[in-house]
């Protein structure tokens, strides 16, 4: 599995994290200048720097890292540092989250 942020700030962090909960039913709350959706026992997975493009993708085995088992449901999100062009201010926004439950 890899999980990859898209149209983020070149050469600025990006950090890939995990966790239990989908927060507010799915819908998020705000955090910076996005809505935070994966929460409860977050374990922050891997950071890495946005290419040229501000793409950025994990190069860590995900499961092992997290910590998952077969039949676990999972949210994934990534945090990016975006210093200059923030519409709210914030200085970093957030993806889309993402649910995965976990097979054999």
């Amino acid at each position: 599995l890899v999980l990859a942020n898209t149209g983020g700030i070149n050469n600025q962090p990006c950090l890939f994290f995990q966790g239990n909960n989908s927060i507010n039913s799915g819908s998020g709350v705000g955090f910076g200048d996005g809505l935070r959706c994966a929460g409860g026992a977050v374990i922050r997975l891997q950071v890495r720097f946005g290419d040229s493009n501000g793409d950025c993708a994990s190069t860590i085995d995900v499961g092992a890292k997290g910590g998952v088992a077969a039949g676990d449901v999972k949210r994934y999100q990534s945090w990016y540092r975006d210093p200059n062009t923030t519409p709210c201010g914030g200085q970093f926004n957030l993806s889309q989250g993402l649910e995965i439950t976990w097979a054999a």
